[in-house]
């Protein structure tokens, strides 16, 4: 008895953007390195660690630098000062830690502080994968792979030349030269990420094992 149920659709990995992924995984290293050279340059000037909450500082360096070097250092001097002539008195140049803050709010990595101690950046390989939506897709993606294996078989014997390929396909397969190898099409399957299940690489950096 045929049965009437339909068959359920099973999502096919297309693509995936390695170039973009490893200059993902590229930002959120320096980010994190950023963030370590701000730290240093703060605990390096009159700044106690133990006062520096980290959250606070990931939101912005001078601020919280000043919050900081003021609880410790206000009271030194027997006058009411400002800020910018205490920093004088002190040998403190900030230009160096506005370079840096400047740096952290370009880059565009997300910084997650995991406690007082810990940062990491998270980036997912699956925010750099295409999938299909429906079966009609799953059925171009056959195709293609059908189509490169029969070309791998065929260069055993024969020259094959991507460039006539692609004509002759009419631009069904494209030939990436980065990569050395037949992709499908974008334009036949429009880009669209995947929302699902992520395989995460996590970049951490423990406070305590730089500073000391």
């Amino acid at each position: 008895m045929k049965s009437n149920m339909s068959k359920k659709f099973t999502p096919k990995k297309i693509e995936v953007n390695h170039i973009a992924y490893n200059i993902a995984i590229k930002q959120a290293e320096a980010k994190i390195e950023n963030f370590k050279a701000a730290l240093n340059f703060a605990y390096n000037n009159h700044v106690k660690e133990a006062d520096l909450n980290d959250t606070a500082f990931n939101e912005s360096f001078t601020q919280e630098f000043k919050r900081c070097f003021l609880k410790e250092n206000s009271k030194k001097v027997q006058l009411e000062i400002p800020y910018e002539k205490l920093l004088d008195l002190l040998s403190v140049n900030l230009d160096t830690l506005k370079e840096l803050e400047y740096k952290h709010h370009e880059n565009t990595a997300q910084l997650e502080i995991i406690d007082n101690e810990t940062v990491a950046s998270e980036v997912s390989i699956e925010d750099f994968t295409i999938y299909t939506r429906n079966e009609s897709e799953n059925k171009r993606l056959a195709a293609k792979e059908n189509l490169v294996k029969a070309l791998a078989e065929v260069s055993e014997f024969s020259k094959v030349y991507p460039l006539t390929l692609v004509q002759a396909t009419s631009n069904f397969l494209l030939f990436n030269t980065s990569s050395n190898e037949y992709v499908l099409n974008r334009t036949i399957i429009p880009k669209h990420w995947n929302t699902g299940v992520k395989a995460t690489t996590y970049l951490m950096w423990v406070a305590p094992l730089f500073l000391y």
